[in-house]
């Protein structure tokens, strides 16, 4: 992973996306299927060719292919809000997400996110973020709303959650929600099953969730996706909720309407790693190990705090 992360931290990263030419390079594992090229939604720029997944495979083969402990794995191609340049975000190992932005015409490419702007740079955050339903817990009438798309199966998640955990005892006046945001089976296997889990406990018993939850993260480890219903079962009787009941709200299309609604809020929010976290809109760099620590978290929430709602 540094290795990788190392070579692609350079600001701009030459591609050779070689459109003209199929590609004969060797796939790594878990790609997508190669759709044709495909235009973007009429709305906002004007529609561009998007690269397809083969040509993106060929690009990044032709980069780092060298090493084979780096595999990749297409997560969305989408015309990005600037002109002429394509958004390509991709699970780097089936952990880290990274976020291309892509001129075709001139074959780079730069790593990073787009940052909101202006003085009032996260209201429009703040209004979807309305919409936010998940369990809650905090204040009744926070000054800071902190909202959380998470994967139970993700790695950095767990490491995040004795933080938020942390913070909301630091902070009583925030109030903290957390939403359901499985990511694809291709990265987390059992991720989905998960989440169908935990929204049937938030929906029975809030404060049995909250265990529920905390009980996952601790047991990763356990889970393989051939014992998940057993061992999402047995954390559930632990949490003080009834197993049965859970796995079968858990198989329920309602649940499933819940789930894919808090993914659709997510991605309306441009979410597709997980954790993200918004501090009263403002998404938050990762935070635990390689990212934010303790006291930089708190630095962000107070600063939140003094500029409510701006």
């Amino acid at each position: 992973m540094k290795n990788i992360f190392a070579i692609i931290s350079i600001v701009t990263l030459s591609m050779s996306l070689a459109f003209s030419q199929s590609t004969g390079t060797k796939k790594p594992a878990a790609t997508k299927a190669d759709p044709a090229p495909h235009h973007a939604a009429q709305s906002g720029p004007p529609p561009m060719l998007l690269p397809s997944h083969a040509q993106i495979d060929a690009a990044m083969q032709r980069n780092f292919g060298y090493d084979p402990n780096v595999q990749w794995n297409i997560l969305d191609v989408r015309q990005s809000p600037i002109p002429g340049v394509a958004e390509v975000i991709l699970a780097i190992n089936r952990q880290q997400t990274i976020h291309l932005y892509m001129s075709t015409e001139a074959q780079s490419a730069i790593i990073g996110n787009l940052l909101p702007f202006g003085p009032n740079p996260f209201e429009a955050n703040r209004e979807k973020l309305k919409a936010a339903d998940g369990p809650s817990r905090g204040a009744e009438r926070p000054v800071v709303d902190v909202v959380e798309f998470s994967d139970l199966q993700c790695p950095f998640c767990k490491g995040a959650h004795p933080l938020v955990e942390k913070l909301m005892a630091d902070f009583p006046l925030l109030r903290f929600t957390f939403q359901q945001f499985p990511l694809p089976p291709t990265t987390h296997p059992w991720a989905i099953k998960a989440s169908h889990y935990a929204d049937c406990a938030g929906t029975m018993n809030k404060d049995a969730f909250w265990k529920f939850i905390g009980t996952v993260f601790e047991n990763q480890g356990s889970i393989a996706l051939a014992t998940a219903d057993d061992k999402l079962k047995e954390y559930a009787k632990d949490s003080g909720l009834d197993a049965d009941k859970v796995a079968a709200c858990a198989a329920l299309p309602a649940t499933e309407d819940r789930v894919n609604k808090s993914i659709k809020l997510g991605q309306s929010l441009d979410v597709n790693s997980t954790p993200s976290i918004f501090v009263n809109g403002r998404l938050i760099p990762p935070i635990g190990a390689n990212g934010l620590n303790y006291d930089q978290l708190k630095a962000i929430v107070q600063f939140e705090i003094e500029h409510a709602g701006k």
